[in-house]
Formats: C-alpha cells, structure tokens, sequence
C-alpha cells in the first residue's frame, strides 16, 4: 500500500476516534480532529514512534495529504453562504449585530497587533514585520460562523437572543475575516514589488469579484433556468465553477479559499442547490475531506517547541489579549444596544469562538510565509483552547443566569 494512502487511513482514523472523544466531552469534532493531526506529527508519533512516522510522513505522502486537505478546505468554503443565510435577520435591524462585530473587531484586532509587535522577535524573527504584525491583529479578531453555528444548535443552555445576535454578528466578521485576509496577502506577496503591486493585486481582485456578481451570476441564474440539468449535472457545474473560481484567485496572489467563497456566493441560493450540494458532495466531504484539513492543520503542529517556556508565556499573552479584546469589545457593543449584563457577556463568548476561519487564516499565513513554525503553533493552539472553552463558559453563564434575579 502507498505510503500516502496509509497516511489517508490513520489520519481518517485518529479523526474519527478523537472526533468522538472530543464529542463525549462536550465538544466540537473540529477540536478532536486538530488533536489527532497533532499526535500523528512531530508530538506523538514522530517522538514514540520515529520509524513509522520517517516511513509514513515522507514528503510526497504529505504533498498529496495537503492536497486532499485543500480540497477539504474549498468544500468547507462552499458551505460558508449557508450558514449566513438567515442568521443575520435580527428584528431590530442591523444596527445591534453590526454594533457589536466592529467594536469587537477593532479592540481585538488592535491588542493583537501590539501583542505581535511584541512577539515578533521572539516567535516570529524572519516574517516582514508588518504583514505579521497586522496578520496577529486579523487570528485575534475573527469568529468562526461554521463552528458558531453547530455550538448553538447543539448547546440548549444559550439565550435565544445572544444567539441570534451573535450569530448575526458573526457573519460581519465572517466578511472582515476574508477582506482583511485578502489585503494581508497583497501587502506581503507585493511586498517586493511595493505597494502599487499590492494596490493592483486587490484591483484585481476586486474586478474578478465585480465580473462574478455582476455578469456570471445573472448570466448563471439564467442559463439554468432555461436549460433541463439534472440535479447532479448542477453539482457538478458548481464543483468545477468553485475550482475553477479558486485558481484564479491563486494565480492572482491569493489563496484558494477566497475565490471558493466568492463562487459560492454566486450560486449558494440559487434552485435549492443547498440541498443538492449536500445531498452529492457534502457528506463525502464531510466524511473523507474536511476531516484531512483539520488534522493537516495540527499535522503541523510540534508541541515540542513549547518545551521552551516563552512560548507558553506568549501563547498566555495571546490567549488573554484575543479573550480580553473580543469578549470586551463584544460586551460593551450588546450593552449599548441594550442587553442586560449577563446576555451581553454570553455574546462576548459565543463572538470568541474560534474554529475553521482562524484555522484558514492560520494554515495561508504558514503556507505564504507570514508566520513562522512556531508562532503558527501558538496562534493554533490559541484557536483550539479558544473553541474548546466556549461550551463550559456558556454552560456556566446558563447556570448563573438562572439564578440570577430578573432584574440583572
């Protein structure tokens, strides 16, 4: 058997059996799937079991790994317009949700960028100082929809309006999260050509997006509504538009998750493609392929490196600064529009959630270069601990909220 594919085998594996361990205790399969990449990595079995790990993570098993894993990825992405269709309908308008994703973003984005100042001599020596630096700001500041999503669906001790606030907050930052992460990679990939490189990259960008949603889309609504494609006919045409549209967003200097979301807003609500998308390529993904990119994501993880104790006092630093700024900044925008102090602090939770967009951003920022090994592991494990901490702090707030007195 190849070596690539015993590879595919154990990390399906591990992931399956984390995945449910993790569920067992309350969490998400996300958090249980990064944790089995990191024991099939340098942590576990590349120091208990060297010989097997020499023999199975050789580089052309890892190659093609990371290539079912970035497909993993461009499927996870399709599926980000479903999940912000019909979250961000709160009653009082958008003046609540909107009020609490920016503050958040701005306190958060701010105390990581001094936090990566900071840090960058000590975690971070080789990066450009300021795609690092702003790039720290961007891992501190996002929220995770997808995992959002799934931990109010399975959690029922969440208030009904911090939920569908935060979820309604959630999709700006959603936005943010992918535009910031666009302008991080034209400020280090044109780095050599300067700013007007930069300046063009994003023109090209934003002209590729243009062409999507002012022609592609109404031509693409049109073209199948006169034309009799099957049901697995569509899926297709949407598969090979969101590769298509990923490419192109690669040969423009930016990462291939990009031009998938962008494709998948183009056709996400159009002939109940949701259901035929999940119906014919979702649960394979599911299954096989997005399991792979979370366990490529903690593949690339060495544990080992916080034997030293400074990366343990950054990943601290970190860790309090993301907490500190996004519950903060959350809490003070859900207490200006109005919610008592408890809910306020149950969305300053819940818009702290970690998870697949911090685990995108993370996974480009080692792929380009913006982040060093080590600085890429202390931000992951941020991303993990982050995630894994909002069930029992929700579960606590639940509790007190029900002791609490009416009138809090």
């Amino acid at each position: 058997m190849s070596n690539w594919l015993v590879l595919v085998c154990l990390i399906l594996l591990a992931c399956a059996v984390c995945g449910r361990v993790a569920t067992m205790l309350g969490q998400n399969r996300v958090i249980g799937e990064i944790v089995a990449g990191i024991l099939l990595g340098p942590t576990l079995l590349g120091a208990w079991f060297p010989q097997v790990s020499a023999k199975v993570l050789t580089p052309e098993s890892i190659e093609i790994v990371r290539a079912l894993g970035e497909l993993g990825l461009i499927m996870l992405m399709v599926e980000v317009p479903w999940h912000a269709a019909g979250v961000g309908e709160w009653r009082g308008g958008q003046r609540a949700p909107a009020l609490i994703a920016s503050l958040g973003i701005v306190l958060s984005f701010f105390i990581g960028c001094v936090i990566g100042a900071w840090s960058k001599p000590s975690i971070a020596p080789t990066p450009p100082y300021w795609s690092y630096v702003i790039f720290c700001g961007v891992a501190l500041s996002v929220t995770a929809l997808p995992v959002l999503v799934r931990i109010i669906q399975e959690h029922g001790g969440i208030d009904g309006q911090a939920g569908r606030l935060s979820l309604s907050a959630a999709v700006y930052t959603d936005v943010f999260a992918w535009f910031a992460l666009a302008m991080v990679l034209a400020l280090h990939l044109g780095g050599a050509g300067g700013v007007s490189e930069s300046l063009l990259k994003v023109c090209g960008l934003l002209a590729y997006a243009g062409l999507m949603f002012v022609v592609v889309r109404p031509w693409l609504k049109n073209r199948i509504a006169h034309t009799a494609l099957s049901e697995r006919s569509r899926v297709a045409v949407a598969l090979v538009y969101c590769l298509g549209s990923a490419q192109v967003t690669a040969m423009l200097g930016f990462h291939q998750a990009i031009g998938a979301v962008m494709a998948a807003y183009v056709f996400h609500d159009l002939f109940s493609m949701e259901q035929a998308w999940r119906r014919w390529i979702g649960r394979f993904g599911h299954l096989f392929l997005t399991p792979i990119f979370f366990a490529c994501s903690g593949i690339q993880v060495s544990l080992a490196a916080f034997g030293e104790p400074s990366l343990w006092l950054w990943l601290l630093l970190f860790l309090l600064g993301g907490t500190i700024g996004k519950v903060l900044g959350s809490y003070i925008g859900a207490r200006a529009s109005g919610l008592r102090p408890i809910v306020s602090i149950e969305v300053g939770v819940l818009m702290n959630t970690k998870g697949l967009v911090d685990l995108v951003v993370l996974g480009v920022g080692l792929e380009v270069g913006v982040l060093s090994e080590s600085s890429y592991s202390v931000l992951l494990v941020l991303a993990i601990v982050s995630t894994a901490l909002t069930n029992p702090l929700i579960s606590l707030l639940a509790s007190r909220s029900r002791k609490s007195m009416p009138g809090l």
